[in-house]
């Protein structure tokens, strides 16, 4: 019997959420070290506890478990769409109410952070009734683990209602008040990176859209980040940064050569070359021309330096770049859905927003282990923005005039100025230590913000313990010389091809938006005081035309990026209207459409000329193509 319940309540996790069931078969769910007890009360009744420290604590209400679960759910406004977060699986018995009062839209993340608990529960207690619908996800075990699984909430849409964010707690649950406090930092910082990576303006997607064009000869000769991939296993990786503190130790960093893999920035390359330090690679992401003239115009790199960086970057680097190059997507979907659909050596991966997170994201998908951070202060150490070797000649003035009043903490608590691109690159950081719980990060910065999760450690200290054995091939020697399994023609013909329905799909869709809008329009002057609920019914209806509308983008992975921007915040606004019909709501709701279906017309105008002048430069490109 134990055995069946345990086995529904795993099979109905994986159905709704399976990447939670690789995470669950981990567990024994033979052994649960005592951490759970059953005793008889005196009045009969079996009660359960938990084991904390050195006490034990009731999962449920000795007397009245039912009772106790409508306490804890009583208040929940089913009109309303929210984003429970709540804190102990117990019984469930809280579950089977909450479930009773929210709306069809709601989500709910349930955080357990004892794991007896989580395997008594699922072994004993039949759940499959609160997993099956896709509504309830759960995530457990230590702060790591609960970081590592908060990611999973981005892909499942959860930050539509990031507005709406409700805690419940079971009532013992206060003993794990900080445990608490981390696991809804971990779910918020998720939310928040997930909406900010959609705020780019359109002017800047198309900046990298254009480039994008221009570097389809670049993207097909280069070379894919899967040969790379474990190629470092527990090789130490030396990320060079440009942060002021880079100035307090470069001069170390020579003793690293041909002992770990060492990956510099580009604009850390010049500190590099003058301290006679010789990186296995140098990283970029800017996609402006500046980047081009301050770091690579005119510059002769070593032929044995590999390139790490998007597709997206200024093209003339890619024309001049005289040595290999790994070119990666920075997204799964988006404009660069046309290539990496394209061409197999396009890969997608996590590159974040920097430079030495692109760096990072390399030396991870290498293998490599411990991976040390120097120069990656991610604040005005100092009042500057960085070393003195790398920018000061470009940028002029090297200090903190630019602070948006953000400030992060030091090593020891004190609070540096910083900026918000700043407190994302730590943010990225941090998901990527939650995320591989056995990779070791050692931030060797000296100085600047703390990264949680590294390890502080100077970089003579990192040298002298994992620098000492020489780390074998360099990296350009594990990169093959590319073997065309298809002609130019045929890659060009099928970009082209996209390209061509893309622009139907986009002009389908601003004809659509046009006459939703001008429906809005009509709807506005019928929202009058008095409206039946009928009669708001009925313009509910016509409304959610604009759902078929909203669907067809988000669908359409290659044009979605450019309307997430948009949508997203769109969407929840809405969530924080709620779902009760009054025509207050409703005038809101159809403020916010209208408002929405005027920027996808307008914006439409635009994407359709970049689209057109893309599809020009591909076919420009193809009739210089000598046929093979």
């Amino acid at each position: 019997m134990i055995k069946n319940i345990l086995q529904k309540n795993l099979e109905t996790i994986a159905e709704t959420t399976p990447f939670l069931l690789n995470e669950l078969l981990q567990l024994d769910f033979s052994q649960m070290d005592s951490g759970v007890v059953e005793e008889i009360a005196s009045n009969g009744s079996r009660d359960i506890y938990f084991c904390h420290g050195n006490n034990k604590f009731l999962l449920h209400s000795s007397y009245d478990p039912i009772a106790e679960a409508q306490r804890i759910a009583c208040g929940v406004n089913k009109t309303k769409d929210y984003l429970f977060v709540v804190f102990g699986l117990g019984l469930g018995f809280h579950l089977f109410e909450l479930k009773k009062q929210i709306s069809t839209a709601t989500k709910v993340v349930i955080v357990e952070h004892n794991l007896d608990v989580l395997k008594y529960v699922l072994t004993h207690f039949d759940l499959s009734e609160i997993f099956k619908s896709g509504q309830f996800i759960l995530l457990f075990g230590d702060e790591q683990q609960i970081g590592k699984m908060s990611l999973y909430l981005a892909a499942l849409n959860f930050y539509n209602l990031a507005h709406n964010i409700q805690v419940l707690t079971l009532p013992n649950y206060y003993v794990y008040a900080n445990e608490n406090k981390n696991a809804l930092q971990h779910i918020s910082k998720t939310m928040l990176n997930t909406v900010i990576s959609f705020g780019n303006s359109l002017d800047d997607q198309f900046v990298g859209f254009a480039n994008m064009c221009y570097n389809t000869d670049a993207i097909m000769r280069s070379n894919s980040i899967d040969e790379l991939k474990g190629k470092y296993k527990d090789v130490p990786a030396i990320i060079v940064a440009a942060g002021p503190s880079l100035d307090k130790n470069i001069q170390y960093l020579k003793e690293a050569n041909d002992k770990a893999l060492i990956i510099a920035c580009d604009a850390s390359m010049r500190a590099c070359e003058k301290h006679d330090v010789q990186p296995d690679a140098i990283a970029s992401i800017e996609r402006d021309e500046p980047t081009y003239t301050f770091y690579y115009k005119d510059r002769k790199f070593p032929k044995d330096l590999v390139l790490l960086a998007p597709g997206s970057i200024w093209p003339k680097i890619y024309d001049e770049y005289e040595g290999k190059t790994v070119i990666m997507a920075r997204n799964d979907k988006g404009f660069e859905k046309i290539w990496t659909s394209t061409f197999e050596q396009f890969e997608y991966v996590s590159l974040g927003h920097s430079c030495a997170t692109v760096a990072f994201a390399a030396a991870r998908e290498a293998g490599c282990n411990p991976i040390i951070l120097i120069g990656q202060d991610l604040a005005y150490t100092s009042g500057k923005k960085h070393s003195n070797l790398t920018h000061t000649e470009f940028e002029g003035e090297n200090d903190d005039r630019d602070s948006t009043g953000v400030y992060l903490e030091d090593h020891e608590g004190n609070l540096l100025k910083s900026h918000l691109v700043y407190k994302i690159f730590k943010e990225w950081y941090e998901m990527q230590i939650v995320g591989n719980r056995n990779l070791q990060v050692i931030n060797a910065t000296e100085g600047g913000a703390y990264i949680k999760g590294t390890t502080r450690m100077t970089l003579q200290e990192a040298i002298d313990r994992y620098c000492q054995k020489p780390i074998g091939k360099r990296l350009v020697e594990y990169l093959s010389v590319k073997d065309k399994s298809e002609t130019r023609l045929e890659k060009y013909d099928k970009l082209i091809k996209n390209f061509t329905n893309d622009l139907k799909l986009l002009k389908r869709i601003q004809k659509s938006a046009t006459e939703h809008m001008e429906m809005l329009i009509d709807v506005e002057r019928t929202l009058i005081d008095g409206c039946s609920d009928r009669q708001l019914e009925k313009v509910v209806l016509k409304m959610q035309r604009g759902d078929k509308i909203i669907r067809s983008i988000v669908n359409a992975d290659s044009i979605e990026s450019y309307f997430a921007p948009i949508i997203v915040p769109t969407i929840m606004q809405v969530k924080k209207i709620g779902n009760e019909l009054t025509l207050e709501n409703v005038q809101r709701n159809r403020l916010l459409q209208h408002n929405l279906m005027f920027m996808i017309v307008n914006s439409m105008d635009l994407i359709i000329k970049e689209y057109s002048k893309g599809k020009t430069i591909l076919e420009e490109k193809r009739q210089l193509i000598i046929p093979e």
